[in-house]
C-alpha cells in the first residue's frame, strides 16, 4: 500500500502583470482556488469627474492558498507571472499576516490620540483590537506616528494608525 502524504496548502503571493490583478482574481475564483486580493477605496480624479474606486493595496500582487503541485496550474492563468520567490522556492506567507491583511482592509485602525513614547523604527507587537499579535516598526508622519506592519515576501508596508496602549516594545 503505496499512500503518499496529502501536499500541505499555504499561502502564497503571485506577482501579475500590471492592472491585472482582478482579471487573475477572477480567474481564480473560477478554477475554485482560495484567493485573496486586498482592495482600497481612493478617489481619483478625471478631468470632468471625481470618482471612487477600489484598486489593490498591493499592486501587481495577489494571494493565493493552493498547494505545490497545484502551482504549476495556476500558472496557466495568463495574468498571472510568477510565485514570489526566494532561492528559487516560493515563499509561504504565514496565515497570520494574511488575517492581519484583511483586517487592515476591512476596519480601519483607530486615531492616535496621545503621544507615543516609542522612538522611530523601534519594533512592537500590537497587544489589543483587530490586530492583535502582529508585529510591526513604529515610523512617524506628519507629527502623528504610525504602525508599519511589513510583508517580508513583498516588501512592500502598510501603515494604520493605533493607540500607544495597545502596543508593547519588542526586544
Amino acid at each position: 500500500m503505496n499512500s503518499q502524504p496529502k501536499a500541505k496548502d499555504g499561502w502564497y503571493a503571485v506577482y501579475t502583470y500590471p492592472k491585472a490583478e482582478k482579471q487573475a482574481y477572477s480567474k481564480l475564483q473560477a478554477m475554485g482556488a482560495e484567493s485573496f486580493l486586498p482592495l482600497q477605496t481612493v478617489e481619483r480624479q478625471w478631468s470632468d469627474r471625481k470618482r471612487k474606486i477600489e484598486v489593490p493595496l498591493f499592486p501587481n500582487y495577489i494571494f493565493v492558498k493552493t498547494t505545490s503541485e497545484r502551482r504549476f496550474e495556476l500558472l496557466e492563468i495568463r495574468e498571472l507571472v510568477r510565485f514570489i520567490s526566494f532561492e528559487g522556492r516560493p515563499v509561504a506567507i504565514p496565515e497570520q499576516q494574511i488575517a492581519a491583511i484583511r483586517q487592515i482592509v476591512t476596519q480601519p485602525g483607530e486615531i492616535v490620540k496621545e503621544v507615543f513614547d516609542y522612538k522611530m523604527g523601534q519594533k512592537v507587537r500590537i497587544d489589543a483590537g483587530h490586530l492583535q499579535g502582529v508585529e510591526g516598526y513604529v515610523v512617524k508622519k506628519n507629527g502623528a506616528e504610525r504602525l508599519v506592519i511589513q510583508i517580508e515576501a513583498l516588501r512592500q508596508s502598510i501603515s494604520v494608525d493605533l493607540a500607544a496602549s495597545s502596543l508593547t516594545r519588542v526586544p
